[in-house]
């Protein structure tokens, strides 16, 4: 048991991440710019939280990530930048915030903002033509609200993976010992003779230990007794 417990622990120790990541965040707005002017337009626009759950769903794609990395010189391609983005809706508002995590923490800042800025002039421009490219963004008021920051350091959890995987041995250990025992057939006692044979036991013979030998009452031949039986 103490070896599975070990041994998960080590295993917990080892899946903490060793590589420092960082994540910036830039925040979108959708909607109408202006409420003063027309202030029961945002609740008119059918389908709005659709489209932004729409947009969230669309920024952290390849396509898009292609269409906004064209003329900058990050060294990501379009999969690698749409595998750290995340478009996440604050709830109940309209905003959406754009994080990307990566190693670099000037990258994940400019991949954020270019994001942003890419999806907010697609937005506002609207799909060209009748077929709109793979990538473009169907139309609708749209701006950066907040531009990202430097890249945060994202902490290492090293407890969590290692109480884990403490856990995880104590249970394997636990269903091991009762395999173990499950499978074990060895007589451990009187019990477990009227349990198999189903008869009762009359008498047990003692484990008898001699050093010195017993001598009988016929003949000199020493005598030793080392053994025990359950009649």
């Amino acid at each position: 048991m103490l070896a599975c417990v070990v041994v998960g622990a080590g295993i917990g120790w080892v899946t903490v991440p060793r590589t420092n990541a960082y994540v910036s965040t830039a925040r979108i707005y959708v909607g109408v710019r202006s409420l003063q002017q027309n202030q029961n337009q945002l609740y008119a626009e059918p389908g709005l939280n659709q489209f932004i759950a729409t947009y969230a769903a669309m920024i952290p794609s390849p396509s898009f990530a292609r269409i906004a990395l064209l003329g900058s010189r990050i060294d990501r391609s379009a999969g690698q930048a749409a595998a750290e983005t995340k478009a996440t809706v604050v709830p109940s508002t309209t905003l959406i915030d754009v994080s990307v995590t990566d190693p670099d923490p000037g990258i994940s800042q400019k991949l954020a903002d270019i994001l942003s800025e890419a999806f907010a002039r697609q937005a506002d421009a609207g799909p060209a033509g009748s077929q709109p490219l793979p990538g473009s963004v169907p139309g609708e008021s749209a701006y950066v609200f907040q531009f990202a920051g430097p890249g945060a350091l994202i902490p290492h959890h090293t407890t969590r993976p290692v109480v884990l995987g403490v856990v995880f041995g104590f249970i394997v250990a636990v269903l091991a010992l009762l395999l173990v025992d499950y499978l074990d057939t060895t007589v451990r006692g009187t019990e477990s003779i009227e349990r198999r044979l189903g008869l009762p036991v009359l008498a047990v013979v003692p484990l008898l230990r001699q050093t010195e030998p017993v001598r009988g009452r016929v003949g000199r031949a020493p005598i030793r007794a080392s053994g025990s039986a359950n009649v």
